[in-house]
């Protein structure tokens, strides 16, 4: 008789509600852990980029919660475990050598077209000399210490993920329609000290 009742209320409709207001969470869990999975990387490499982006209209120097806005408008964004990240670097390095985090290491980059799974780190500044010399964009050449902490941030990362140091690169020799991270950036320095041999 209980099953008659249930099949008749199912049928009508009055129990599917239910049904699905107790599946929901489930489902919304498989469906946030696919999400996840999918933007989920083991970090191959390390890209390194310059953020080339001026100061804010009130003067606000570039920071990570800047570079975050810009990526939000532009669209970008990945769910990773319970949170979305829009800004599509890993980390960025402030003139001053702070390093601040963008993505987790294992989230999947939106910084480089077939290299997001690399590493993207970004340091704040312009080192493009097609772009003059206004400061405008903040530094025109990376400084010591942002070039220190990059070194000490690639050597960690390399011992930590085991990156091996030819896959510590710069955004243009992924792109060679960018400049990124730009002619002052001291790449044979870097490359040097990481460990990558250029020929």
């Amino acid at each position: 008789m209980r099953r008659e009742k249930f099949a008749k209320a199912l049928g009508r409709g009055r129990l599917r509600g239910l049904v699905v207001l107790a599946l929901a969470p489930a489902l919304l869990w498989l469906g946030c852990c696919s999400v996840s999975l999918w933007n989920t990387v083991t970090p191959a490499g390390i890209v390194i980029h310059h953020s080339a982006v001026p100061r804010s209209p009130g003067g606000r120097p570039v920071d990570s919660s800047v570079i975050d806005g810009i990526h939000r408008r532009r669209g970008f964004g990945a769910f990773y475990w319970g949170r979305v990240y829009h800004i599509g670097y890993h980390y960025v390095i402030l003139p001053d050598g702070t390093i601040q985090k963008g993505r987790p290491d294992g989230c999947r980059g939106a910084h480089a077209a077939g290299y997001n799974s690399y590493i993207g780190i970004c340091l704040v500044g312009n080192f493009s000399s097609g772009r003059g010399t206004s400061g405008e964009y903040g530094a025109e050449e990376p400084t010591p210490a942002q070039l220190n902490a990059l070194v000490a941030l690639c050597r960690q990362l390399q011992a930590e993920h085991s990156i091996p140091a030819e896959q510590v690169i710069t955004h243009k020799e992924v792109n060679p329609e960018t400049e990124c991270p730009g002619d002052r950036f001291p790449f044979l320095k870097v490359a040097e000290s990481v460990g990558r041999s250029v020929e």
